[in-house]
């Protein structure tokens, strides 16, 4: 018969990453929607689920327990649902700056102040009349 301090740490992280499973679905889905206000809000509940899961993991650690393999394999699906949400979130923003950019170019051509010369830009020009 298992310990009982082993069945309770197991039952813990199982309850804890089936919230996390949960607010990663609701999460998957206020992305989808596009709801800025939704995926916020989406975003913090599963930081505090992950925050509250972790804890329960490390007690899991502490206690020299093992995880069992489905348990282990629903973590590591878990943690790659956040690495794709948060490239899917990144991949969003790099294409809003890219179109932002299109429909709002600097007023003298240049690429701005990350990709051009220092002290090149317009606004370095007019100062440097005045010099």
């Amino acid at each position: 018969m298992p310990n009982l301090s082993a069945v309770a740490v197991t039952d813990a992280v199982q309850t804890h990453l089936g919230e996390i499973e949960s607010h990663l679905g609701a999460l998957d889905a206020a992305l989808a929607s596009g709801d800025a206000d939704r995926i916020e809000q989406q975003s913090q509940i599963l930081q505090m689920g992950l925050a509250q899961g972790l804890a329960a993991f490390r007690q899991a650690a502490a206690s020299g327990m093992a995880l069992p393999t489905d348990l282990h394999h629903r973590l590591v699906l878990a943690r790659t649902r956040c690495l794709q949400q948060q490239q899917a979130v990144q991949l969003a923003s790099a294409s809003l700056g890219r179109t932002l950019g299109v429909l709002f170019p600097s007023q003298d051509g240049a690429q701005g102040a990350t990709y051009g010369v220092p002290g090149q830009g317009a606004g370095a020009r007019a100062m440097s009349a005045y010099r």
